[in-house]
């Protein structure tokens, strides 16, 4: 069978599965003339409480409540306008009629047998395709595969494996049992990105990459393209440093473009490199607006907008740092690029329609760690409001880095120590234990004393940027602070108690002469920052990413040999080796595209091909692309969020994935296996639903017209392959501090129920007159339930936004040729 017609068998047998378990369970009587659970709701408070006392009264004579109590079996205290109650088919039509009451549906979760939805159905109905056609996908990418010397048009938008691997939580390949198996695939994903800041944070890089391009016409079906500034630029990226001060404060640019602005080598408008430098250094009315510039020093700034000064190095310039179409990047930098690649480029991205931002955080001519993550604060903290939403856009920032330290080769070692202060003597050791000796590179993570980089990073989390990192190259045991290896360290004498076991760090970039930890299995920098040590276990405030191999061991997924592992680990996403953007500095192996080439203004691009990249350094992009697909539609989440939706990822089982045996002493030889995961349960990252994903049976009919005046009525035209039948819709409010209320509609309730026959069916809301304010819009989202107005959630839309109608003209006078008027005529407004 080819990949289609496995996909079909399998949901084949599924459906067959779920329709025998569903028959297994407790079914809605067919008869109207027994007690059955109904859930009543009523408009108000007041209202429910009125409703309550009436129905569970013997002997009522109110109108269309029956005249005998009935039971309440569940009052639904979290909710004051609903209770469950017993009533038969007829009592039900009846009270449906009272004033104080909303609607009144089956409790569908009381008859599962009924009313249980088909998860499948649910998971069809919401992805899109990427593209229009298939693409082909490699694990194992070959030069007989997907990378031969001279790609084919059939290679265009070729998806490496980060994409389809990660579509769903098992891996395709073994499934094959074939690594180097090429499948064609248009590939499906729920979320593209869209109005998400994501900020990769690397070593300069070369923006003038045909992947980074959106004038080409080729690319996803629904890429966008283009980025946040004026110009309507061909280039997606942003540089945070030299090109966010417009976007922050564009009022102070506009007021004197012709010296502040320029045109960017792909048309984008951009600030002149002086001025962004200064708008970020100098605290004064003649670099930035007064709402950005301090009370003492003439301006009006309170609160987060009052952020002082950043002082930005000289060199750093697009030129050093963002390269060209006609020029690469003149830094050293070759880690930059297939990095942002891999988070939001068009081809190997999947994030590509998010908002692209990039700074040069430790490159050539770059600043300090303390720095990046000033700067990535107060952009988060200033950035200006969505429309759209009403809120600002999320931040991810993505970073594929980190600190690491050589062990000493003689000293003093403590494994699982029954106390940490001293009392208890180490080990001695002249040859490390393996448990110090099977480190990659011979390095390994720590973490630093409280230092003011440190600061800055808590500060940086804490103020809601969702920080992704790499977990690290280092093949190390990473645990939590309630595992028994936290505590394990070395020290250079006797008697020496863990918080005084220190070295100095040789890093620069700020790090220089830092203390860390000698410890060997806690969570290293930067993955420590904003580290709450309050609670047990410790909870960290960043998801760090482990990488996944692009080989099998008996048959089975594995980890790369290199990447570190255990509880402390986060996720693992696709890593060795994946296919990346590549500037001309990069020293690895370099694969030529079938598009290498393109033309701006009568100039032709330098060449632009592509890299085997691999390291946690592309694991970590990969899924910081992929969060920002469910943070879209999850505006509001926090790292919290993240971390509860990766944790509700089923972990892999033993059965397709290599977990090797924990180590658990000093010496043994467990820790020399490479590629098995030593915590009981891995998660691999994977392109599962997060909530309020719309479905594409609403974006067929809205996406490009979801904002709507008030007093028209919108029709929304529903195609499905679920059963014929009712189903019912509620308008709720969105996550961004909507007031939608019943009121806003004609009919008075936001709630209402449709009919699906042969596969369509048709939901109309007529919006109410004089619901908005002038100037401002009200926003709601609307599902589609199973059952009852309250049943389970089978599709959810985008935003609808209402705008506030425009004031008709009371009058106007006909003017043309051959329209004659005299004497005179009075008009009165009432």
């Amino acid at each position: 069978m080819n990949e289609k017609e496995l996909e079909q068998e399998f949901i084949n047998t599924k459906k067959v599965e779920f329709e025998n378990y569903r028959n297994s369970l407790e079914k809605e009587s067919e008869a109207t003339d027994v007690e059955k659970e109904y859930i009543v709701g009523c408009y108000t408070k007041e209202g429910w409480e009125e409703i309550h006392t009436l129905l569970t009264s013997d002997g009522t004579s109110e109108e269309y409540i029956p005249s005998k109590g009935v039971s309440c079996p569940n009052d639904i205290k979290h909710s004051k306008t609903r209770g469950t109650y017993s009533l038969t088919d007829e009592e039900v039509e009846v009270l449906k009629n009272h004033p104080l009451v909303e609607y009144v549906n089956i409790n569908s979760v009381k008859y599962p047998g009924t009313y249980a939805t088909d998860p499948l159905q649910v998971m069809e109905a919401t992805k899109f395709y990427r593209y229009d056609s298939t693409v082909k996908h490699q694990k194992n990418i070959t030069t007989s595969g997907i990378r031969p010397a001279n790609p084919g048009v059939d290679l265009l938008n070729r998806g490496s494996w980060q994409l389809l691997r990660h579509k769903q939580n098992s891996c395709p390949w073994v499934a094959l049992q074939d690594a180097d198996a090429v499948i064609d695939d248009r590939h499906q994903q729920y979320g593209d990105g869209s109005d998400v800041d994501v900020i990769v944070c690397d070593q300069d890089m070369w923006f003038g990459h045909i992947e980074f391009q959106n004038n080409l016409g080729t690319g996803p079906q629904n890429y966008r393209g283009g980025n946040v500034l004026p110009g309507k630029g061909s280039c997606d990226l942003l540089d945070l440093i030299l090109d966010s001060p417009y976007y922050l404060d564009p009022d102070f640019f506009d007021a004197d473009s012709a010296n502040r602005l320029m045109t960017r080598w792909d048309g984008t408008i951009v600030p002149v490199e002086s001025f962004a430098r200064n708008w970020w250094g100098q605290n004064s009315t003649t670099y930035r607006s007064a709402k950005f510039v301090s009370i003492a020093n003439g301006g009006t700034a309170t609160g987060n907008n009052d952020f002082g000064t950043l002082s930005v190095n000289s060199n750093y310039t697009r030129a050093v740092s963002n390269g060209s179409n006609t020029s690469y990047h003149s830094g050293d930098g070759f880690h930059g690029t297939p990095c942002a690649s891999q988070a939001y480029g068009r081809q190997y991205g999947w994030a590509y329609n998010a908002n692209k931002w990039f700074i040069n955080l430790y490159g050539t001519n770059s600043h300090t760690f303390e720095f990046g993550f000033d700067i990535q604060k107060i952009f988060h903290q200033i950035k200006p409001v969505n429309p759209t939403y009403g809120t600002k856009d999320p931040t991810i920032s993505s970073n594929s880095w980190s600190n690491r330290f050589e062990p000493a080769g003689s000293g003093y070692y403590w494994f699982r120590p029954a106390a940490i202060d001293g009392s208890v003597n180490g080990t001695s050791y002249s040859s490390k234990p393996a448990f110090m000796n099977n480190y990659n590179s011979n390095t390994r993570a720590a973490p630093y004393t409280p230092n003011s980089t440190i600061t800055a990073g808590a500060e940086l989390v804490d103020s809601g940027v969702i920080f992704v990192c790499a977990a690290g190259n280092r093949h190390q045991k990473i645990v939590n602070s309630n595992h028994a290896d936290y505590n394990n360290y070395d020290a250079s004498s006797q008697g020496r108690a863990l918080e005084n076991s220190t070295s100095t760090s040789p890093y620069g970039n700020g790090m220089s002469g830092q203390t860390y930890l000698r410890t060997h299995s806690r969570i290293g920098f930067p993955a420590q920052i904003g580290v709450n040590t309050s609670t047990s276990p410790h909870t960290y405030k960043t998801i760090s990413v482990g990488a996944l191999d692009d080989l099998f061991t008996n048959g089975k997924e594995r980890l790369a040999s290199y990447s570190n592992r255990g509880e402390g680990v986060d996720v693992y996403a696709c890593s060795d080796y994946t296919l990346g953007a590549s500037d001309d500095n990069y020293p690895g192996t370099i694969t030529n595209r079938y598009d290498q080439y393109y033309t701006i203004g009568g100039s032709q691009s330098v060449q632009s091909r592509d890299c085997l990249f691999n390291g946690t350094s592309s694991a970590c992009p990969i899924f910081a692309g992929l969060l920002a697909t469910k943070v879209q539609y999850n505006r509001s989440w926090t790292i919290a969020d993240c971390k509860t939706w990766i944790n509700s990822i089923t972990p892999r089982p033993t059965s397709d994935f290599y977990y090797a045996t924990e180590p658990i002493t000093a010496t043994g030889s467990e820790w020399s296996d490479s590629y098995g995961a030593w915590e009981s349960s891995a998660i691999t990252a994977w392109d599962k639903l997060a909530g309020n994903e719309p479905s594409d049976l609403f974006e067929a009919e809205i996406a490009s017209t979801n904002t709507y005046r008030e007093g028209v009525t919108i029709n929304i035209l529903v195609t499905t392959d679920a059963s014929d039948g009712t189903y019912y819709f509620t308008c709720e409010k969105d996550d961004f501090s909507s007031n939608i209320v019943s009121s806003d509609f004609a009919t008075n309730s936001l709630t209402g129920s449709f009919t699906v026959a042969s596969g369509t069916g048709t939901i109309s809301l007529p919006i109410a007159t004089d619901v908005v304010n002038e100037g401002e819009t009200e926003s709601f989202r609307l599902r589609i339930r199973t059952g009852s107005v309250s049943g389970d959630v089978v599709a959810t839309s985008q935003d609808f936004i209402i705008e506030n109608a425009p004031e008709p003209n009371p009058f106007v006078f006909a003017t043309g040729e051959g329209l004659s008027f005299s004497g005179s005529i009075s008009i009165t407004f009432e």
